[in-house]
């Protein structure tokens, strides 16, 4: 084999990596816009319920890299009863599914009675 094969021999190994790279690149920008779509889709849904207006509870979403593995919404916060909470996380449940059917909810709210202070 000649240095000449040698050399294009390298060329192509380095377009694949290259190739590879791009492709491995634009599937996680893919996969952060469908997490981002999915938190801001479920705040707005908590935004709108007017009995919820006001909580701090913030979902975020975590999507794999994969396809196939469900995406993990964590919903943080406080809320100021155990109705509340059940509440928030039936409404969140609910709009996520309407995205996506692969969505595991993972509760980590807090019942606080003085999360229900509003301060005017």
């Amino acid at each position: 084999m000649g240095p000449m094969a040698t050399v294009l021999v390298l060329l192509i190994g380095l377009l694949v990596l290259v190739g590879v790279g791009v492709k491995l690149y634009d599937l996680k920008r893919k996969r952060e816009a469908e997490g981002v779509h999915l938190q801001a889709q479920v705040s707005d849904a908590l935004l709108r319920e007017p009995s919820l207006f006001g909580l701090p509870v913030t979902p975020t979403a975590h999507v794999p890299w994969w396809s196939g593995t469900p995406v993990r919404l964590e919903v943080i916060g406080r809320v100021p009863t155990a109705e509340s909470r059940d509440r928030v996380l039936r409404l969140v449940e609910q709009e996520a599914r309407q995205i996506r059917s692969d969505v595991d909810v993972v509760d980590r709210l807090q019942v606080d009675a003085a999360a229900g202070i509003r301060v005017a």
